[in-house]
C-alpha cells in the first residue's frame, strides 16, 4: 500500500476562495452562502457537545473519573524506546512521527484555518496530533512563517506516537455521519492499559490488553478515510478504497502490508497471502525486552509512499526513505503495443498495472498527487516520433500528459487542490488494486524506418510544483519525482509498419 517535504503527506503524508463560516448561534455573512460550501460547526442535532467534543472531528476520550486531559496522560515515545527499541526505530522519523510537524502539511492547514474562520484545528488535527486535539494544547500562531504555524506541547508535537494508537480502545464508527469509519472516530482511554494484538503479553512497566481491532483495517480506516464535515463528500477514501480489494475478500489487512519489510510486502501482494501464513517469511523475533520469542514482530515505520520528507526532516536518508522508495518501485508495471492504423499511422496503447498496492494508485488526497506517463517514440536516427509527460522547465507538466489522479472542484465548479472546498470529482482516473488503466498515442513512421525504440516511464509525486510554490513560496522546493518503472523496448519495422505479435510487458 502506498498512502502522504513533498508528501502529506508529503512534501505525504502525509497536501481558492475564503470561505467564510458560521459559529454558534448568531448570524454571520455565511448564512448567505449554499451549506454545501461551508465547514460544518457541529455534527448535527444528534449530539451534544458533551457526546462529540471535538467536532467537526469524531474523536472522544475516556478517562478515570473526571481527570483533566493533559498531554503528560500519554507516554512518551522516548519511555516505550526503553523496552521496544524495535518499534520505536521504525516509528522515529517516520510519517507517523512527522504528522504533526509535517511543514507542506501545517502549510495547507494554516491556508484552511485562515479560510474557514478557524474551524480546521478539530479536523485536522485530530488526526495529525490527536493528543493535542484532545488536550485543546494545539496553538495556531498566524502571523508566523508564509501563511502561519501551528505549535504544540512536546508529546502532541510527535504526531501518531505509540501511546496514539495503544490507548484507542474503540471506535466511534456509529455516530459518523456517513456509517464509515473516518475522521479520527476512534476513543482513545489513555492510561496505563496498553492495547494490541498479543493476548498473553506481560510488562513489568505497565498493564496489557488484547484489542481486536488493533489487527483489523478497520483501525486504520478511523484516519485514512476523511469526508468533508458538511457535504460529507470522501476526499479522502483509502480504507474503502481496500474495503472493496481483492486484498479485503483474501482477508489480507493494512498492517500486512506496511508493517512488514517491503519484500514481504511483495510477497503478500503476489501470493495473496497473509504474513502468518507465507512459508519462511523470516518476521520472528523479540516484540519487547526480556519478552518471548514470536513468530511474527511487527515494524512500525508504517511504510507507504512517503520517500522524501522523511528524508528531508531528518536530514539524512533513513530507512523509512529507503523503504519508501523500494515500495514505490515495485508496486506497478507497464505493458506496451502497437497497432498500425492507416498508412503510416501507429497507435501505441501502454497498460499501467496496480500489481502490489491494497488501494488505489494513486491514494489519499488524489486531487493533488500526480502519477503520470511519460512517453517517447524514437527513430532510426534518434528523430523524436512521439514524447508525451516529460517534465517542463518549470517542473510542471505538459498539456496532455497521461495523469492517474482526480480533478476536485468546489460548490462553482472551480478546480480546486483545497480539502476544505471540494464538493465532487469531476474526473477520477486512479487504478484500483489488481486492475490497470490504459492510455493511447498515435504517431507517424518515417518512410524509410527499419526500427523504432518506445521507452515509457511512470513517475509518482506529492503534488505539482505550483502547489508547492504556493505552500512553501516560490521556489523554496524543486518538487522532486520518483520512476516508479520503466518499460524500453525496440521495434522492426517492415513494409511502413510495426511488427509487434504481443504486449511487452515491464519487470520490477
Amino acid at each position: 500500500m502506498i498512502q502522504n517535504i513533498f508528501l502529506s503527506g508529503v512534501l505525504l503524508l502525509m497536501l481558492g476562495q475564503s470561505i467564510a463560516f458560521a459559529a454558534g448561534g448568531g448570524s454571520s455573512a455565511s448564512d448567505a452562502l449554499p451549506k454545501s460550501n461551508k465547514i460544518a460547526a457541529d455534527l448535527g442535532p444528534s449530539y451534544s457537545k458533551e457526546e462529540m467534543p471535538y467536532a467537526p472531528s469524531y474523536l472522544t476520550v475516556k478517562t478515570d473519573g473526571h481527570k483533566k486531559l493533559t498531554p503528560e496522560l500519554w507516554t512518551d515515545p522516548e519511555i516505550c524506546a526503553q523496552c521496544h527499541p524495535r518499534q520505536y526505530e521504525g516509528w522515529n522519523g517516520s510519517m507517523h512521527s512527522n504528522a504533526f510537524n509535517d511543514p507542506v502539511f501545517q502549510a495547507l492547514w494554516a491556508i484552511g484555518e485562515k479560510e474557514t474562520g478557524g474551524k480546521l484545528i478539530n479536523h485536522c488535527g485530530a488526526c495529525h496530533s490527536p493528543i493535542g486535539v484532545a488536550t485543546g494544547t494545539i496553538k495556531f500562531n498566524s502571523d508566523e512563517g508564509l501563511h502561519g504555524t501551528f505549535t504544540a506541547p512536546p508529546i502532541a508535537a510527535k504526531g501518531i506516537s505509540c501511546d496514539v494508537c495503544h490507548t484507542i480502545s474503540g471506535t466511534n464508527l456509529d455516530k459518523t455521519k456517513v456509517m464509515e469509519h473516518g475522521n479520527s472516530s476512534i476513543i482513545m482511554e489513555p492510561g496505563n492499559v496498553k492495547r494490541a494484538t498479543l493476548k498473553d503479553a506481560v510488562s513489568p512497566f505497565h498493564e496489557t490488553e488484547y484489542s481486536p481491532i488493533h489487527q483489523s483495517s478497520e483501525f486504520c480506516g478511523n484516519c485514512h478515510n476523511i469526508f468533508h464535515p458538511d457535504n460529507n463528500f470522501p476526499v479522502e477514501h483509502t480504507y474503502d478504497e481496500w474495503k472493496y480489494s481483492i486484498y479485503a475478500q483474501n482477508g489480507i489487512q493494512c498492517m500486512d502490508c506496511h508493517m512488514v519489510p517491503v519484500d514481504t510486502a511483495i510477497r503478500v501482494a503476489d501470493e495473496l497471502k497473509r504474513p502468518k501464513d507465507l512459508n519462511n517469511s523470516m518476521l520472528g523475533g523479540f516484540v519487547g525486552i526480556g519478552g518471548p520469542y514470536r513468530d511474527i514482530v511487527h515494524d512500525h515505520a508504517f511504510v507507504g509512499g512517503n520517500a522524501v520528507v522523511t528524508e528531508v526532516m531528518n536530514g539524512e536518508k533513513t530507512g523509512s526513505s529507503e523503504e519508501a522508495m523500494k515500495r514505490l518501485k515495485s508496486v506497478a508495471s507497464l505493458e506496451m503495443s502497437i497497432q498500425p492504423q492507416d498508412g503510416m499511422l501507429h497507435q501505441l496503447t501502454v497498460r499501467v498495472n496496480n500489481d502490489r498496492a491494497g488501494h488505489n494508485l494513486p491514494t489519499s488526497l488524489t486531487e493533488t498527487r500526480q502519477i503520470w506517463l511519460e512517453v517517447l517514440v524514437v527513430g532510426d536516427n534518434g528523430q523524436v516520433l512521439l514524447r508525451s509527460g516529460s517534465l517542463q522547465q518549470n517542473n510542471e507538466l505538459p498539456e496532455g500528459t497521461v495523469i492517474f489522479n482526480s480533478e476536485a472542484v468546489d460548490i462553482n465548479g472551480k478546480h480546486t487542490e483545497k480539502p476544505w472546498e471540494v464538493t465532487r470529482f469531476l474526473r477520477s482516473n486512479t487504478i484500483p488494486p489488481k486492475g490497470f488503466k490504459e492510455a493511447n498515442y498515435a504517431f507517424n513512421l518515417p518512410a524509410d524506418s527499419k526500427t523504432i525504440k518506445v521507452i515509457t516511464k511512470l513517475h509518482y509525486r506529492s503534488f505539482s510544483q505550483g502547489l508547492a510554490d504556493l505552500l512553501l513560496g516560490i521556489d523554496a522546493i524543486h518538487v522532486p519525482s520518483v520512476n516508479m518503472v520503466t518499460n524500453e523496448h525496440s521495434y522492426v519495422v517492415s513494409n511502413g509498419q510495426v511488427k509487434t505479435a504481443s504486449i511487452d510487458a515491464s519487470h520490477h
